[in-house]
């Protein structure tokens, strides 16, 4: 449907044409006029002098015209649907006057014509009335809609930019005047450094800026969108969205997963060495003494060779106790046997007999088992939190407490060492990557890790998991 040319509904016509404006003046002042002209016309019929002599034959229909014309320009259908009825109703009783000259048949012509003129003009001026309602509606519609855009335009939080084809700022939203003051006016190559043909529909592109009164540098993802054309041509909106602690995440996640592969090959060339250096020379050397001892050529009396056995029996027992210590390293055998709290308790007491701590272990709630990879996670938890604090936190005390409720364990690990600067520190850097291993570890449990330290008052790792999740075929199976 063409906006220049709108189609009228039928139904719209019939309405239009049943509801004359009956309380406008103006439209009876118009039927009183199409009356006058009625009366006119039946006076100079009856009267034949009157004809020729004081007006001229048919000019009172032609006349119709104008009150028919009037009502449809300034009423449209409505109004000269109305006027060319009543007019129609007014000319019945002179259609009617016997004539020999056979009038009325030109009556029928002329009163046929003004009802043609009164639709077709009624009908462009309802056409015209439709074309400027819905140019009205239209008008309406973009006002608020420009209003809801300001008012989003300036409430919202990311940095939003309107430029002009040539990459000038023609308007900056509060969050974007944070960032830039006074950015109206000015090239957007002088704000992001970055020219203006990058700035395009569809490309995302990431810069870099550093806020004013902050030391941090952030990372903003840049996107760009087009509004319809005006006088001033293109208008682009380029938004910026802050993205920096998701660019932190990432590199966070990537450090971590390097970290683990680092530490799987470490422990694997740490093993082969706990193995190779050890328990497997001494148990060739094991092999080569019984080698002697069983051979018939050997002479060695009796007690000696009880003796030797002895000896050798005793090296084995080492040997597998060497081997256990190994395999206590990869996963604690108390953990499998006598649940979370045990393995924990015999970590911290080793700790305390190995590196001189002063420990302390508490454990409150209701001691509920969890699943076996809850419990391994938060072993896995507290045994990285003690890690650290021996190899940076030269700590004199170690409090690790458990607390159970609402089917959670939450647990805790405080040291009175030397402490960071949590905000400052780079979780990234080798020194704090078992904090992301934890907080890792954790996020997978569907839990979470917080470390919280203060230089020279020590350091907190508290961490939260539940002891039970849903499992995967349980969520297919609707149980």
């Amino acid at each position: 449907m063409s906006t220049a040319n709108p189609r009228i509904p039928i139904r719209l016509i019939l309405v239009r044409a049943l509801h004359p404006p009956v309380r406008e003046r103006a439209f009876w002042a118009v039927q009183a006029m199409v009356v006058f002209w009625a009366i006119i016309h039946i006076v100079v019929d009856m009267h034949n002098t009157l004809q020729g002599s004081v007006l001229p034959y048919g000019v009172p229909i032609d006349l119709l015209l104008i009150p028919v014309g009037y009502a449809a320009l300034r009423y449209g259908l409505s109004g000269s649907a109305a006027t060319v009825v009543w007019a129609m109703l007014l000319w019945m009783p002179d259609l009617l006057i016997p004539d020999g000259n056979g009038h009325y048949r030109q009556d029928l012509v002329q009163l046929a014509v003004v009802f043609v003129v009164a639709l077709f003009v009624g009908l462009e001026i309802e056409r015209a009335h439709l074309e400027r309602a819905r140019a009205e509606v239209a008008e309406a519609e973009r006002r608020v809609a420009e209003r809801h855009y300001h008012r989003l335009f300036d409430v919202n939080t990311s940095p939003i930019f309107l430029i002009d084809p040539s990459g000038e700022v023609l308007e900056a939203n509060p969050a974007a005047l944070e960032l830039h003051p006074g950015a109206a006016g000015r090239l957007v190559t002088e704000l992001f450094d970055v020219p203006n043909h990058d700035l395009v529909e569809g490309r995302v592109i990431q810069i870099a800026l550093r806020p004013p009164d902050d030391e941090e540098e952030r990372i903003f993802r840049v996107s760009v969108s087009n509004f319809e054309p005006s006088a001033v041509g293109s208008i682009r909106q380029v938004v910026l969205e802050d993205v920096t602690e998701e660019y932190r995440n990432e590199r966070e996640a990537r450090a971590w997963a390097i970290e683990v592969l680092q530490a799987q090959e470490d422990e694997r060339r740490r093993i082969a060495r706990e193995i190779h250096d050890d328990p497997l020379q001494r148990l060739l050397q094991l092999a080569r003494r019984l080698e002697v001892l069983g051979s018939p050529t050997e002479q060695i009396d009796g007690l000696e060779r009880v003796e030797q056995f002895a000896t050798v029996r005793e090296e084995l027992l080492n040997v597998v106790g060497h081997l256990r210590e190994v395999t206590r390293g990869l996963h604690p055998a108390g953990l499998d046997q006598h649940g979370l709290v045990a393995a924990v308790r015999g970590l911290v007491v080793d700790l305390e007999v190995d590196e001189g701590l002063t420990t302390d272990f508490i454990v409150t709630g209701d001691v509920v088992s969890g699943s076996h990879e809850a419990e391994v996670g938060l072993f896995r938890i507290v045994q990285e939190a003690v890690r650290n604090v021996i190899r940076h936190a030269h700590a004199a005390t170690l409090v690790v407490s458990i607390h159970y409720a609402d089917d959670c364990a939450h647990v805790t690990i405080v040291d009175d060492g030397v402490g960071f600067d949590v905000s400052r520190d780079s979780l990234v850097s080798g020194n704090h990557l078992g904090i992301l291993s934890m907080r890792e570890r954790a996020n997978l449990l569907d839990g979470h890790c917080e470390v919280s330290s203060t230089v020279g008052e020590g350091t907190t790792v508290e961490a939260t998991v539940p002891l039970h999740r849903v499992s995967v075929d349980a969520l297919v199976r609707g149980d």
